[in-house]
């Protein structure tokens, strides 16, 4: 199921970051904050966000599976090629990089998986950062993965 990751605006109508196609059972639901978007410009009859942030949760009800996806995006620019596995994202390459951390109290901290993608669509001439985190297994975090190939951001 295709999920259109956008903000709302009266004045300037539609606001589209991206949209994620993601495979049953996932959904998605809004994160802690609003998006925060600072630049837009058009592109075939959609305004695309060029300089903003979003927060979303993606969860598999049945499994108790949940993580927080973070989205960046940022005009292109000079950049660096980063390192990391080497994936595709709605047609582009990308690298994505697997961390964990400790989070939590410090008398109950526990590990938090962390995978970080980037991409550079030339199309709509953006950087996207994205980044999931969360108590999910490793197998639902490469489901994730693997879904961003389906990912449109143009």
């Amino acid at each position: 199921m295709e999920h259109v990751i956008e903000a709302k605006n009266i004045v300037f109508g539609n606001l589209r970051f991206l949209a994620l196609e993601l495979p049953d059972p996932w959904e998605i639901a809004p994160g802690v904050g609003r998006p925060e978007i600072n630049a837009t410009h058009e592109r075939g009859s959609v305004r695309w966000v060029v300089n903003g942030d979003f927060w979303y949760v993606l969860f598999q009800r049945e499994l108790g599976w949940a993580m927080e996806v973070s989205g960046r995006v940022r005009p292109l620019g000079r950049s660096v090629p980063g390192a990391g596995e080497v994936v595709s994202v709605g047609g582009h390459p990308a690298r994505a990089n697997w961390t964990s951390r400790k989070r939590g109290l410090p008398w109950r901290r526990h590990e938090v998986r962390f995978l970080k993608v980037d991409f550079e669509c030339v199309s709509s001439e953006r950087r996207v950062t994205l980044e999931f985190s969360g108590w999910c297994p490793q197998e639902g975090f490469r489901e994730v993965l693997e879904a961003l190939g389906k990912l449109k951001c143009h």
